[in-house]
C-alpha cells in the first residue's frame, strides 16, 4: 500500500508558501546528488593530468624517506 502523495506534474507550479512533500524533497535531493557526482567526475578528469606528475614526485620522495628511516633502524654492523 503506497501512502505517499502522487508526484506533481511538471506543468504544476508550487505555491511559494506551500511546504514541499517528502517525495518532492527526496526528488530534489536525488537530483542534487546526481549533479554533485557528475560535477565531481568532470572536475576529476580536468585535474588528473595536472595532479598525476606531482603525485608521482611525491611518491618518489616518500620512498626515499622510507629508505632513510629503514637504514636508521637497522642495527650497526659489528666489526671483526
Amino acid at each position: 500500500m503506497n501512502t505517499l502523495p502522487k508526484k506533481r506534474e511538471p506543468g504544476e507550479s508550487p505555491e511559494v508558501n506551500t511546504i514541499p512533500t517528502w517525495r518532492e524533497l527526496a526528488d530534489r535531493f536525488r537530483d542534487l546528488m546526481k549533479d554533485f557526482l557528475k560535477e565531481g567526475k568532470e572536475l576529476e578528469r580536468e585535474i588528473e593530468p595536472k595532479l598525476l606528475p606531482a603525485l608521482k614526485r611525491l611518491k618518489i620522495e616518500i620512498e626515499k624517506l622510507i629508505g632513510k628511516l629503514e637504514e636508521r633502524t637497522r642495527p650497526p654492523k659489528s666489526q671483526s
